[in-house]
């Protein structure tokens, strides 16, 4: 059975026709030897058709009348002598078979001994025998039964030849069927099926199967047709997983590019401010599933401290210091550089800004674009804040070239006049002695001196606060030699605790605070009276705390009395600053100044506006 499943087609088809050509091969053999034998037996019936009428002849010869016995004699004899010609002649000899069974042998054997005893015998007798013609009669009926045995063995020998030939036809036909079957079932039908196979696998299909039960040519044609769809199919899934896996990266890249678009122009657009970052983090948890992101943010790569400015989510964890950037994630108190809580510096290339804290969830890893699109993300707030803080220092230099200006003008104008009256004070003095003077009079020159000495005091105040320079340490370095100052000319001490170290304040902001620092210490210096002083700036709810502190004296009733303006112009730079200016008692002894305010740099709330 395996062979004719697993048979080549080629080698059964030559098997089939062999088994087809040699049954028409044997019967035509047989048929040969059948005309091999049967030639001659027409003769031998015709030699015996005529033995037939031979014996008539020598019958009629014999019995012919006595008056012509003399004359017949030798026709006689010579009739005799023919028959026995033809009788033992090579035309009946040769088709006589050895075996003494066979019916024509024992019929001749039969019409020979009937001749050579019965009637060869009474034709040799010169008397005429009345039983010669019964005899001949007999002799001719075994003569029939002779050319009878030949045409009977010559007719069975043609009976077997045609069963031959039918049996021969019905092997080739039943060969031929089965072929047909064969070919059918092994050839034809896995073809067709292979043909719908491949239409299938033309239309994108892959599931098909060739089948593999044909002909052994059709089933390792099945066999590889099947090896190469699968291989096919395989290949088309590793082409659709890498267009795939190209296509997400394209669409990623796609992502990437709009948010580094967006995010650019959401920099460049505006003063970056807190508004501006909380929607940077925003379109980044949009793009990159995160747990929290910060952006907290440092003025130079020197400050120990660094200010939060936007959180994701924007509700604040409470283990989210505000002045510990780096844990600026919820309940993390890991390592900043770990691999769930990677840090990106906020820089332009040149100068470090800040970080940019991330915390993945759990099981959660980087990929390598997302690791690049943060990397850009993080560049671009650099570069925003870089931007930034070369207008914040243009806006400081023109500032202070604005002031050097006016302390110039100043100085040239105001001071000078100031010290005119001064002189012209001096002379009126000089023109009028105390003792030619009223009361009257004494006390309008008492107050114009002390007016003048004060104006005077104040506008060199005025000129030194205008003449300061703010480096790139800014508020920070002029406080420190404010303090410095104070401390070297006044009689108490003075305790600097700046918490802004790091913290970028705009231009006319840092001026104002210095101003009103200067202005503070001034009035303790003069009037409180006391002891020590304090001065602390920190960073309390998104607003610039500034408080300056002595435990002097105190506030009188009326702190603001008249030509003492110090206090009212405190307030109005408070007010330039959108603050709030507070003077309150200190406990248990002393006064405490306290300036809030929210400041206009990246570190402002979204709703705070630069004052003019």
């Amino acid at each position: 059975m395996n062979y004719f499943r697993q048979a080549s087609i080629l080698r059964f088809i030559t098997q089939a026709l062999l088994f087809m050509v040699l049954p028409a091969f044997l019967a035509l053999f047989l048929s040969w030897v059948t005309v091999v034998y049967s030639t001659g037996e027409g003769t031998a019936i015709n030699v015996a058709g005529s033995l037939r009428k031979q014996t008539y002849l020598i019958v009629a010869t014999h019995l012919a009348s006595p008056s012509h016995v003399s004359s017949n004699m030798p026709a006689l004899q010579q009739a005799v002598q023919e028959f026995e010609r033809d009788l033992y002649g090579p035309e009946l000899l040769k088709n006589l078979s050895t075996d003494p069974t066979d019916s024509v042998r024992y019929a001749y054997d039969q019409l020979e001994n009937a001749w050579r005893t019965e009637v060869k015998g009474i034709l040799a007798s010169p008397h005429t025998d009345d039983n010669l013609l019964s005899r001949a009669v007999h002799f001719v009926d075994l003569i029939d039964t002779y050319v009878q045995a030949i045409e009977a063995k010559h007719e069975a020998r043609l009976q077997w030849l045609g069963q031959i030939q039918w049996i021969a036809m019905g092997s080739m036909a039943i060969v031929f069927v089965l072929t047909l079957l064969w070919l059918t079932r092994r050839v034809t039908r896995p073809l067709v099926a292979m043909a719908a196979a491949a239409e299938k696998i033309k239309q994108g299909d892959f599931s098909v199967q060739a089948p593999e039960d044909g002909a052994g040519e059709i089933t390792l044609l099945g066999q590889a047709m099947n090896h190469m769809v699968a291989e096919l199919a395989l290949g088309i899934e590793v082409l659709e997983a890498r267009v795939a896996e190209k296509t997400q990266a394209l669409s990623q890249n796609q992502r990437s590019l709009e948010l580094l678009y967006s995010t650019k122009q959401l920099l460049s657009d505006q003063e970056p401010n807190q508004a501006t970052f909380d929607q940077v983090l925003v379109d980044v948890g949009a793009l990159i599933e995160l747990e929290h992101a910060a952006i907290c943010l440092t003025e130079t790569e020197q400050a120990p401290q660094a200010f939060r400015l936007a959180l994701m989510p924007s509700t604040a964890a409470e283990s989210c210091d505000k002045n510990d950037c780096a844990n600026c994630v919820e309940g993390v108190n890991a390592p900043a550089q770990s691999n769930n809580t990677p840090v990106f510096q906020l820089t332009d290339g040149i100068n470090n800004y800040g970080i940019m804290p991330i915390q993945l969830k759990t099981q959660q890893a980087l990929l390598d674009w997302q690791q690049q699109l943060l990397e850009a993300v993080a560049r671009q707030i650099g570069t925003a804040l870089a931007n930034a803080k070369r207008k914040q220092d243009l806006h400081r230099l023109a500032l202070h070239d604005e002031r050097s200006v006016i302390a110039r003008e100043l100085h040239d104008s105001l001071a000078q006049s100031l010290s005119y009256l001064k002189i012209q004070v001096v002379r009126l003095q000089n023109q009028f002695p105390e003792a030619q003077r009223s009361d009257t009079a004494n006390a309008a020159l008492f107050e114009l001196r002390e007016g003048l000495n004060g104006a005077y005091r104040q506008l060199r105040e005025l000129l030194n606060t205008f003449r300061l320079q703010m480096n790139e340490r800014g508020l920070t370095e002029a406080l420190e030699k404010t303090v410095s100052e104070f401390v070297d000319r006044a009689q108490h001490s003075i305790s600097l605790d700046n918490r802004l170290l790091g913290v970028e304040l705009a231009a006319h902001e840092e001026i104002h605070i210095l101003q009103i620092v200067r202005e503070a210490l001034v009035n303790i210096e003069r009037h409180a009276e006391a002891q020590h002083a304090w001065v602390s700036l920190a960073w309390e709810d998104e607003q610039i705390v500034v408080k300056i502190a002595d435990d002097g004296v105190g506030l009188a009733n009326h702190p603001e009395r008249k030509q003492h303006y110090g206090l009212g112009i405190m307030r109005d730079r408070a007010t330039n600053l959108n603050g709030e200016l507070q003077f309150l008692r200190r406990e248990p002894c002393g006064t405490l100044i306290e300036l809030r305010f929210i400041p206009t740099t990246p570190f402002a709330a979204s709703n705070s506006t630069q004052p003019t």
